[in-house]
Formats: C-alpha cells, sequence, structure tokens
C-alpha cells in the first residue's frame, strides 16, 4: 500500500529587507530611549548623594542636641591635658585636631553615619574608598577616642582618601559662629568637594562628579538642613556679608569684601583639611594653618 506524505507546513521565511526594516526600527528605538535611560541614571545618582549628604548633616544634628547645639568638634572630645596635668579628657580643646578626617571618624564611631555614607555614588577618583572602619580602636583609658586611620589624602601614591565631601572647615569666626545647628538657612556647610580654591580655568576632577566632566555640579547641604543641587560655583543664596558690605559667595574659596583675604572669615567655604597647624600665637587664638586637600 502506498502512503503518500504531504507537508502542509509554511516554509516562508524573513526577507533580507524586512530584517533591516526590523533592526532599523530597534536602532530607531535605541537611539531615543539610551539618553532618557542615562538621564535617569544620572538623576538617580545625584538624589542618592543628595541623601548621603542629608544623612552626615543630620548626624551632625542629632550630637547637636546633646552638646550644646554644638556640631561634633573632635578637639573638644580629646582634650588637651587638664592644667598641664597627666588627666585626659578634662583640658582647653585640642584645636589641631579638629582635622576633617578626625570629625568623620568620630561621627562615624559615634554611629551617626557610617563611612558608606562618606563616599560618592558617582565618585570619579579612584584615591576615594570606602574605609572598613575599627569600632575597637576606642579606649578611653589610653586617651584614644575614634579610630584614626580613617585617611583624608587626596594625592596619587599616597594614603588613599575615605571621604568624597568638603565640608566647613573648623577654623576661624566660622567655626565660633556657625559650626552649630539651627544656623543661616543661607550657609553651606557640606557639600561635593569642587575645583581647588574655586578656580575654573583649569581641568578640575570635581566636574566628573555629576558636571559630567563640562562644568562642576554637586550636592549642597545648607545650615538648617535643607539640599539644593547648583550648578554654580556662586548660588544666588550664598552671599558674605560684613559691616563692609557683601559679595557673591565662592563656596570653594576664600572670600573677602575688603580685598583682604585669609582663612580665618565666616565666608562659607568647603574644603578638606588633612591638618592644622597652631601659629602660636596668644593674640589670634582661631589662626590654625590647614593643610588643603584637592583633586588637582
Amino acid at each position: 500500500m502506498n502512503i503518500l506524505y504531504k507537508n502542509n507546513q509554511d516554509t516562508r521565511a524573513f526577507t533580507l529587507i524586512e530584517l533591516l526594516v526590523v533592526m532599523s526600527i530597534i536602532a530607531i528605538l535605541l537611539s531615543i530611549l539610551m539618553p532618557s535611560l542615562g538621564r535617569a541614571k544620572e538623576v538617580a545618582l545625584i538624589q542618592k548623594d543628595a541623601a548621603q549628604v542629608r544623612s552626615i548633616h543630620t548626624g551632625w544634628s542629632t550630637w547637636a542636641t546633646s552638646n550644646n547645639g554644638k556640631f561634633p568638634t573632635p578637639g573638644l572630645v580629646n582634650r588637651l591635658p587638664f592644667q598641664g596635668q597627666d588627666i585626659k579628657g578634662r583640658g582647653a580643646e585640642d584645636r589641631v585636631a579638629n582635622t576633617t578626617d578626625n570629625l568623620h571618624s568620630l561621627c562615624v564611631m559615634e554611629n551617626l553615619y557610617s563611612t558608606d555614607a562618606l563616599i560618592c555614588p558617582s565618585e570619579p577618583n579612584h584615591n576615594v574608598v570606602i574605609y572598613n572602619y575599627d569600632y575597637d580602636a576606642r579606649d578611653v583609658a589610653d586617651d584614644q577616642y575614634w579610630d584614626d586611620e580613617l585617611n583624608v589624602d587626596l594625592e596619587d601614591g599616597g594614603d588613599s582618601c575615605n571621604v568624597s565631601y568638603a565640608s566647613s572647615p573648623l577654623i576661624g569666626s566660622r567655626k565660633a559662629d556657625l559650626w552649630q545647628s539651627g544656623g543661616p538657612s543661607d550657609f553651606a556647610v557640606l557639600g561635593n568637594r569642587g575645583p581647588e580654591f574655586g578656580n575654573v580655568d583649569e581641568y578640575s576632577m570635581t566636574t566628573e562628579i555629576h558636571g559630567g566632566g563640562r562644568a562642576w555640579a554637586g550636592n549642597i547641604c545648607w545650615q538648617d538642613n535643607h539640599i539644593t543641587f547648583e550648578e554654580t560655583l556662586y548660588p544666588q543664596m550664598s552671599v558674605y556679608r560684613t559691616a563692609d558690605g557683601s559679595v557673591a559667595d565662592n563656596l570653594f574659596n576664600i572670600d573677602c569684601v575688603t580685598g583682604v583675604c585669609h582663612f580665618w572669615g565666616s565666608d562659607a567655604w568647603l574644603v578638606i583639611v588633612s591638618e592644622l597647624e597652631d601659629t602660636g600665637s596668644s593674640l589670634y587664638p582661631f589662626q590654625l594653618v590647614p593643610e588643603l586637600e584637592w583633586d588637582d
């Protein structure tokens, strides 16, 4: 008996032209969607960064509630010997201890925030890394109050830097008058770090944090804990006022009204300080000389 088989399957395939049309449509859709996806990622990083900046400032404010309204001050925790005697923790403020690394290390030890919060999610500098904090380092009997291996060295080949953010240096009248909770809403106290002394005439790695390598942009936390995203070194609300007048305040530079600029004024100035040196002058007790850290 003869059995006949008939293949009823449709063997027709896509033609080359049809495939090219489909590929063209996919390419057009990708060209439309990719910039939107890229921008969405940038916005997400900016928002995450802003949350971290706010959490640091919130930690400072939490500390202030139990410390006469003052933000964390390392030199008031690890004080000088009392009246020249070997009585630890009772003497005057150790002002040279008020560096950026000591500030954050004290706060991490007090569980005000973690070392993860100190690193910007879009950090471009390979020298800036998260530090594995040693919470067992505290030994009050041995005058040790925090892990002093947390670093703020931005130089290539240095000890590395464990902090992405610049903050108000704890020197001068800005410390005496403004390093406290409940301050003015127009005083910048913390934010993404910027170019050396606010100079935009030369390339700065800090333009790659949120500015896409083209211009500086960053999150700034003001004294009252509100956050703004700025694309200028001279925010509209940031004005340095004295009895002699006022000037627009560069967030990363030492500003002056009369033409005499120095480290110890009360203008907003965001920077990373790795060391402080006492001038030894009894006439000017706030005149500590800072060693500053820049990416450039």
